[in-house]
């Protein structure tokens, strides 16, 4: 554990010490509530330590330009010069909207950022906007962009903040001219996009990737995308090589690991990768389990039948199913979605209930919270029969299906043979790996957390 300790902070070291730190007058104003349990500190989330509040009251320095203001889960940006000289007040409520800048140029630098912020924010959750064309969508935001900068001008701010800042309206026009329909469509992701709608730019400069993170988002896709295009391994992994941000490659792994538990095609190709430019392969340990090199199951294999009781507690063989095809949905209760996941299940039923087939649902780790589900069954009269798992047989199933997201509804043939291993039911999708232990809301209900 101290040694992968140590490779994380050489890591992150290596990522951010390209990074120019500046002296900085920064006070904070707060209440006496906060805690240890409200940190607050400055910095790249996902890319580097940061610097705390403390540290910082300390005479430690942070980096120079957009930065974000971390506390609890908001993080805020702000931007960050040398001899910037301003006061942060943190609000009693410590929500994103209960904080502001106060001072001279640094104060109304940054507040200048608060005002571009909850602009954006509002306009991209406008109806109007969500329903533009990617045309119309890039020229209101040229707009905004050239309204923004005119007040910027007339604030008499540094010409370095807005150079950085015209940077960052470029990086952000992009962002949402690519990623158009990514974004108002919750079925799509970045593998959608045809890296012929990428405007041409350098996609490989690691001081705009720690600084500017729709220009990382669009780094992320396009080097993907380029990697996915080629032919074989060994072009992969030279197209990373070739890679010099630190920041890009650290980023790209979590995206192939991530596609491996989604049983791409390529997944062998990714498994490589990860194993290759990892520095710490040892933290992919649930990624190897699930690519399941060894034992790794296809179509026309037979369905891994696991160990399984009802939710009354009753010994179930799966095995006897065999004898008509089956829809299997395999879910975790740790599914935010799951009352609508269900009802899609339902849905799904009545268009296939008329095939000579079988409908189960086998809940991974819920002979923890069978009570809950049982009464959810009965309640709600969701469609199938109904097996649950323990936690380790619940691994077993995703491991040896080679399956890192759920829910999923999986096909089986009279004699137990994969047919298909997503079978469309428009279920929304989690990586049970990265959730949280069981959804907060059932906290009460169980008495207890696990």
């Amino acid at each position: 554990m101290r040694y992968l300790i140590l490779l994380f902070t050489c890591f992150f070291f290596l990522i951010a010490q390209s990074q120019k730190k500046v002296p900085v007058n920064l006070t904070f104003e707060y209440t006496d509530t906060l805690t240890v349990n409200e940190f607050v500190w400055v910095g790249q989330p996902g890319l580097d330590y940061g610097i705390s509040l403390e540290a910082m009251e300390n005479g430690y320095l942070p980096y120079e330009g957009f930065q974000y203001l971390n506390w609890l889960n908001h993080k805020v940006q702000l931007h960050l010069e040398e001899e910037d000289t301003f006061t942060i007040v943190l609000g009693q409520d410590f929500d994103e909207y209960s904080f502001y800048y106060a001072g001279e140029v640094g104060a109304i630098k940054n507040n200048y950022i608060l005002d571009r912020v909850r602009l954006l924010q509002e306009l991209e959750t406008d109806a109007s906007f969500q329903k533009s064309d990617r045309i119309q969508a890039k020229l209101l935001l040229e707009q905004k962009k050239d309204s923004m900068l005119s007040i910027a001008g007339s604030l008499g701010l540094t010409d370095s903040f807005i150079k950085d800042e015209k940077k960052y309206w470029k990086y952000y026009i992009n962002y949402h001219y690519v990623f158009h329909d990514v974004l108002r469509n919750e079925d799509l992701d970045f593998t959608s996009l045809d890296i012929s709608d990428f405007p041409e730019m350098d996609y490989d400069n690691q001081e705009d990737h720690f600084n500017y993170r729709d220009y990382l988002k669009l780094s992320l896709a396009y080097h993907f995308l380029k990697i996915n295009s080629l032919q074989d391994y060994d072009s992969m992994k030279d197209a990373v090589k070739d890679i010099d941000s630190r920041v890009l490659k650290f980023s790209l792994i979590p995206i192939w690991a991530d596609q491996i538990y989604k049983r791409n095609s390529l997944s062998e190709n990714y498994m490589r990768l990860v194993n290759r430019f990892s520095n710490s392969p040892s933290h992919y340990r649930s990624v190897k389990d699930i690519y399941n090199k060894r034992n790794r199951l296809t179509l026309g294999d037979p369905f891994p039948f696991p160990e399984t009781t009802d939710f009354y507690d009753k010994p179930i063989e799966l095995e006897k199913a065999k004898g008509k095809p089956a829809y299997i949905l395999i879910y975790a209760p740790e599914d935010e979605y799951i009352d609508n996941n269900f009802l899609k299940w339902n849905q799904f039923y009545l268009q296939h209930r008329n095939e000579d087939a079988r409908f189960i649902t086998i809940g991974l780790g819920t002979d923890r919270v069978k009570a809950v589900f049982k009464d959810v069954f009965l309640n709600s009269q969701i469609a199938g029969s109904h097996l649950s798992t323990s936690p380790r047989e619940a691994r077993n199933i995703l491991e040896n299906l080679s399956i890192g997201y759920v829910p999923t509804v999986i096909k089986i043939d009279e004699s137990g043979n994969i047919i298909d291993f997503n079978v469309n039911a428009n279920l929304k999708k989690l990586n049970p790996f990265q959730s949280r232990p069981i959804i907060l809301r059932w906290r009460s209900e169980l008495g207890k957390s696990f």
